[in-house]
Parts: C-alpha cells; structure tokens; sequence
C-alpha cells in the first residue's frame, strides 16, 4: 500500500499525462495503470499485459517520464511490469481497433501528442532511446526495451518478447570452480575487454542440462551492457529466435527486412539453447547468413547448447563449418566442493546459513544438475520452515526422504572415478595419462562406463574428465565394457564390486 502522498504525486502525473493526450489515448492506456513505486530514483508501474506494456513502452514512454519530471521535480527510471488489473471494455475495444489499423494512415493527436501509429512510424518509433534494463528487476517484470531496434543512443540488453533476464543470474553470484572456471573468465573476458585486446570474438560453451549455461550467458549479456554506453546487447535462446523469425516470415517481406537490420546490427549477442534449432533448416540458414553480418560487424558472440555439434546435435554442415573457428569450452558438472559453495550461495540468498553437516550431506547427493541440487535445498529451508524446527541433519534427511536423488544410486562423477582408483589400485594421474597397457585400460574404459551409466555427463564431458579424450575415444570405451559385460564373468564381478562400493 503506497503512502497517501505517493497517491496524490500519482494522480498529479496522471493529469499531466491526460493533457498531452486525446481523451480515448488516455482512457485506453492509462485509466487502468497502477503505481506500485514512486521513489527518489524510479517509479515502477503495473501494467494489465504484455501489449499494453509494449504500447506504452513503444509509444508513449516521452510522455509519462515528463510527466514524472514535471510533478517530482526530477527524471527517474522508469519500469513497466505485467500485473495490473485488467482493462475495461472501452480499452479493449480500443486496442483491438488499434491492432487493426496498424497499417493505416497517422491521426492527429490532441497538444501534439502521440498519433496512432502506422506500420512505418512504428519501426521509426523504435529508434527512440530504450528504457534501460537493470540487473535486478522484479520477479517476472521483462526488459522493457524488448523491442530495441539498431540505433538506439543507450546501451542496453534486448530480450525477445517475454523472455527476461533472471534476477540474480551475474557474475557476482556465479560460484566459480575447477568444473566451470575457465569458461567464467572466458565469456566475462568477451563481455569486457576492450575490443583492440580481445583475443577472440566468438565462444562456444558446451554443457549438460544444470551446469550453468543460461546463468553464465545472462551474466555476459549483463556485464557486456553496463559499461558501453551505445552498445546493444541480445540475450536470445534458440526458440525465441526460431520463433521470431517464422513469425516475421509469415508477416512479409517487409517484417523478415526488420527482423534482419534488427538483429544483424547487434554488438554482442548471448545465444542460448543452440540446440532447439537443430533439424529447422531454414532458420539455420538464416542464422548462417547472420553469423556473416556479425563477422563483418565485429560482433561479440557467446554460444551455448545442451551437446558439443556433431553428438547428438543435428546442425546443417554450412552451420557447424560457421561455428567450428569459435573458442570451445565445457561446463563439466561441478565437483564437490563447487557444490558445496553452490549451496553455501544459494542458502545465504534465502537467509539461512546451513550447518557444515547439512552442506556435506547436500554436496554429497548423488546429481551433478545445479537446478536439482537447488530444488533438494528448497525441501531442506521449505520443511523446516513449515514444520517450525531448525535445519538440521536430521530435518535435511527427513525433508529428502521421499525424494528421488535418495533413491537414485550414488553417482557423483569425484565418487565415481575415486572408485575406480580405489578398485584398480591406481591413480587419477594415470587415468587420464595416455599411456595404454591392458590392466590401465580396462580401468580407464570402466570409469568411462560407470560415469555413462550413473551421470548425466555427455562423452565430451567425460572425455574432458579423463585427460581430454574426444568422445569417439569414449564411445569405443564404453561398447567395449559392455560387449565384456555379456559374456566375460570376471569383467561382470568387477562391475558388481564397483557398483557396491559406489552404493555404500
């Protein structure tokens, strides 16, 4: 509930913005908006929808930051999110009488206000200066210059449609170690470094389902806006961008000439989920043709999916020949004691500081997926809180007891291949050494089969784990357990020991 003058400073910006336009502008887009802050520094406001946020945000963003400056006596920020009461039927009415007459002529607005647009003043309208986009937004609130167009004078992360940057997803809360360090300074090199030291343009980030990839690419898309001031900046994932163009196509030439000065004129582009657009050809080839734009342009570019092109990733061959000169890195599974840390962060977030014994028992948990991990701390804070106790080992256990990671089989890719170690009687420095007599190569193939059976990891990352073997070398590794498997009883007891002892 907002103060009684935060009321009566709202109902003065609302008059202010009644005069600058006609009476039917003002009952359709701004009759239902609600005030949700009115501070020293910004005013955020709540809006019934996405396109009524767009519309303002499109076409009437000049009038309410003036009105703002008039009646508090200074500029501030201004921040659209989706949340307030829905509109009556006179803007209903109207807005779809808007949608319908996008393509006509402009009308003349009242004291010079904004006109209904026309297809042409739309793209004209945005050029105007973006709202600028914070790290910390509030939950579900999006990018409001989600439309951003090439010649925007500020700098500034453009999202596609509803898809917002995650709140906390930085640099400062991405919890670095051994699994994920070089690829954390690689993608916060290509977001910062001046552009005449950078020593490459394009990064290529490889990682399983819970490794960080989404979190680290937010993190760059946020890093690369802040300090260049005309510099835009995307953050996009693979549907959005299949999406946007299948949509600009269908719309016509003219929508598909948008869609390509819009996004081939970017400076840095963070491009999620590569792998959605695998066996879309035609949205390939455009990306093709985009690559070669933001060659030429100098543009920085961070790639990320799900599996390394050529495993279990059907890229077209012009597509992976574009992308096979970036800078590849994986994001491996974090190891012990990144998890650790990883939930030491995580916990601080939401207030509580766990006892070591709980950490432990979390880190040990038999997943390498940071979102699992998350979601079993959730149970830990969540049933503690409803039944009223403190956390504890005992309250940890018990609050997991029905959950599936307790019922899945150790298999923590530290505990897996110590195993081996342990098992074989040999070291990590030979495991991953290249040196190949028989009884080092059969352990070496059963930590490859172990870490496939029991992981998430794919052969690139276990490759990686096991001194940098390329995933046919893995591949060879782990059929030749399996066919042992079937028909050689002493591989079989060696299996069965490894097995127990990963389950103890």
């Amino acid at each position: 509930m907002l103060p009684a003058k935060a009321v009566s400073l709202w109902h003065a910006v609302l008059e202010k913005v009644e005069q600058k336009t006609t009476p039917q502008q003002f009952a359709t887009w701004f009759r239902n908006l609600e005030v949700a802050e009115l501070g020293d520094r910004r005013v955020v406001l709540r809006v019934p929808s996405k396109f009524h946020r767009d519309w303002i945000v499109t076409y009437y963003r000049e009038v309410v930051e003036e009105a703002v400056a008039a009646v508090l006596g200074g500029a501030r920020e201004l921040h659209l999110e989706i949340g307030g009461k829905a509109p009556d039927a006179l803007a209903t009415r109207q807005a779809a009488l808007n949608l319908r007459q996008a393509d006509s002529a402009a009308a003349p607005a009242k004291n010079g206000g904004p006109p209904t647009p026309s297809a042409t003043d739309a793209a004209r309208t945005e050029r105007r200066s973006p709202l600028r986009a914070e790290s910390s937004r509030p939950h579900g609130a999006v990018a409001t210059n989600a439309r951003m167009a090439p010649g925007a004078p500020a700098g500034g992360v453009r999202t596609c449609g509803d898809l917002p940057l995650s709140e906390g997803f930085d640099f400062p809360r991405f919890v670095v170690g051994p699994s994920n360090q070089l690829a954390a300074a690689a993608a916060r090199s290509l977001a910062t470094t001046a552009a005449t030291t950078l020593d490459f343009h394009t990064l290529f980030v490889i990682g399983a389902t819970g490794t960080g990839k989404t979190h680290l690419l937010q993190a760059a898309a946020r890093a690369a806006a802040e300090p260049a001031e005309g510099r835009l900046v995307a953050y996009v994932r693979g549907e959005n961008f299949l999406n946007e163009f299948v949509t600009a196509c269908a719309q016509g030439a003219e929508a598909t000439h948008r869609f390509r000065e819009r996004w081939r004129s970017l400076d840095v582009v963070c491009f999620d989920d590569l792998q959605l657009l695998a066996g879309k050809s035609g949205t390939q080839q455009e990306l093709v043709h985009t690559l070669n734009a933001w060659s030429d342009r100098g543009t920085r570019l961070l790639f990320a999916a799900a599996c390394a092109p050529g495993e279990q990733l059907a890229l077209d061959s012009a597509l992976q020949a574009r992308l096979s000169g970036a800078y590849r890195l994986t994001l491996r599974a974090p190891d012990r004691d990144t998890r650790r840390a990883l939930l030491t962060a995580k916990g601080r977030q939401r207030g509580e500081e766990l006892p070591a014994d709980v950490l432990d028992f979390l880190a040990d948990l038999p997943t390498g997926n940071v979102r699992e991990l998350e979601g079993a701390l959730t149970s830990v804070i969540a049933g503690a809180k409803l039944t009223g106790t403190a956390i504890s080992l005992r309250t940890a256990r018990s609050a997991l007891e029905e959950d599936a990671l307790m019922q899945r089989p150790a298999s923590s890719p530290d505990r897996i291949l110590k195993a081996v170690c342990n098992h074989f009687e040999v070291t990590m420095a030979d495991i991953c050494s290249p040196r190949r007599p028989q009884a080092l190569s059969f352990a070496r193939q059963a930590a490859m089969y172990l870490l496939r059976e029991r992981t998430e990891l794919s052969l690139s990352e276990i490759g990686a784990l096991l001194g940098g073997r390329d995933h046919t070398t893995i591949l060879h590794g782990i059929r030749k357990i399996e066919e042992a498997d079937g028909s050689d009883g002493r591989v079989r007891d060696h299996l069965t020991r490894l097995r127990s002892l990963l389950e103890r």
